[in-house]
């Protein structure tokens, strides 16, 4: 009995594991591939503090990098001090912000307001914004835009 038992285990053993083997791939993640438009065309999990740490300005008042972009959208992630950027509006899409880290103010509804880590700001197409850290301090910003910027860009300046 114990024999027969065994014998069962290690057939039943190989089945699984030959099953496993031979169709790896109907298993894996499955992809779309004719669907992916996107850079990158993977799917990614990002350690943004490490991402931030690893990315550090390097001249003027601000570093800013796409990580995603596709026809539907674009993540930038944005590194500043001082004045990030003149006043500015945005004629084609709109920008999501969440500030990751560090303090300062935004420019809304035509006035400066605090800001701090763990704020997320919208602004529609249209609406005068921009962003500066609080004085001799870094701010690190996720911003989400609902459609990818333009090659010649979507950012009308206010102030230069």
């Amino acid at each position: 009995e114990g024999i027969q038992m065994r014998t069962i285990l290690i057939i039943g053993s190989i089945f699984i594991a030959f099953f496993f083997l031979s169709t790896g791939k109907a298993l894996a993640q499955p992809i779309a591939k004719h669907l992916i438009d996107a850079k990158p065309g993977e799917a990614l999990l990002f350690d943004v503090e490490k991402w931030f740490q690893d990315h550090p300005i390097e001249k003027g008042n601000m570093r800013a990098e796409t990580v995603f972009i596709s026809p539907r959208a674009q993540v930038v992630f944005i590194r500043g001090k001082g004045l990030v950027m003149g006043r500015h509006i945005h004629s084609q899409l709109d920008e999501l912000v969440y500030i990751y880290k560090g303090r300062g103010e935004m420019y809304i509804n035509g006035k400066w307001v605090p800001c701090k880590a763990g704020q997320f700001h919208t602004c529609p197409r249209g609406v005068a914004h921009t962003t500066r850290a609080a004085d001799g301090e870094e701010i690190w910003i996720i911003a989400f835009f609902t459609d990818p910027m333009p090659p010649l860009g979507d950012r009308v300046m206010i102030d230069e």
